[in-house]
């Protein structure tokens, strides 16, 4: 009994990882050609006079 409660609790753990790591990858919208046509503006970013070198 205890070897199938911790077969259950291993699949039910691959699973959420596995759903979480798809998530992550998974492609929302947009399209995959790469070519930042869809990419949104970049911030431009100055630094103050006193941190430059």
């Amino acid at each position: 009994m205890q070897e199938v409660i911790v077969i259950l609790l291993f699949v039910a753990a691959a699973i959420y990882m596995g759903r979480k790591l798809y998530k992550q990858y998974k492609v929302e919208s947009g399209c995959a050609a790469g070519c930042d046509s869809c990419a949104p503006p970049k911030k431009e970013f100055k630094l103050p006079g006193h941190l430059k070198s």
